[in-house]
Formats: C-alpha cells, structure tokens, sequence
C-alpha cells in the first residue's frame, strides 16, 4: 500500500520556487514605494512653485510693485518639508510683461531643481 503526499524532492522545489516570486514581489513593493516618495515630493514642489508665480501675478497692483528684472531666493515651508526657492525675474520685448521662472529645490538637498516652472506676469 502505497502512502499519499508529497515527496521531499517536491516539497523542496515548491519551496524555492516561492523563494524567488516572494523575493520578486518584495523587490517590486519597494520600488512601488520609492516611487510613490518621488511622486509625492514632487506633487509638493510643485504646489510651492505655483504658489510662488501667483503671489507674484496677485501683487501687481501698480509699477511700484511691478517685478524688476533679477533674482530672488527664498525658504519656503509645506507640508512639513523646508524647500528653497529660486525666483528669477527676465524681461520680455513688451515692457509691461516679465518672464518668471521658478526653481524649487529640496532644502536637504540643494543640488538639482525638484521641479522648474516657468511663466508670465503683466502689469494691465
């Protein structure tokens, strides 16, 4: 009479073969996570630089507040996180609109620009 089960052989290829799609799954969770990191720093630097250029489009009320050409640095705070700010100011060939561009930065890591919006304000 013969026994019903697994033999030692299958139990062990079994065994490997999870091994390796466990080590599969585990390495693809972690990039999954790195990139949702990346994405998020992202989403925030951008939601910084937008606010920056409005700021800029909202105080144009008169020349006296109209941008001159240069630049400007700033340390700005949101969502918990420090970001550095960069706002260079150029002219255009019509007087009365400047060329905006905004630089955010990671304030732990000053190296690259996280995210470079560029845009324009105007004096009406």
């Amino acid at each position: 009479m013969r026994a019903s089960g697994f033999t030692l052989l299958e139990v062990m290829i079994a065994l490997a073969v999870l091994s390796i799609v466990s080590a599969a799954l585990v390495k693809n969770a972690a990039q999954s996570v790195r990139q949702a990191a990346v994405i998020e720093e992202r989403v925030y630097a951008t939601w910084v630089a937008e606010n920056e250029l409005n700021a800029r489009r909202v105080e144009i009320r008169s020349d006296a507040t109209f941008p001159g050409v240069g630049t400007q640095r700033a340390g700005v705070s949101l969502a918990g996180r420090d970001w550095d700010v960069v706002v260079a100011t150029d002219s255009t060939e019509n007087e009365n609109v400047r060329r905006v561009t905004v630089q955010v930065f990671n304030a732990s890591d000053n190296t690259e620009p996280v995210v470079e919006l560029d845009g324009f304000v105007g004096r009406y």
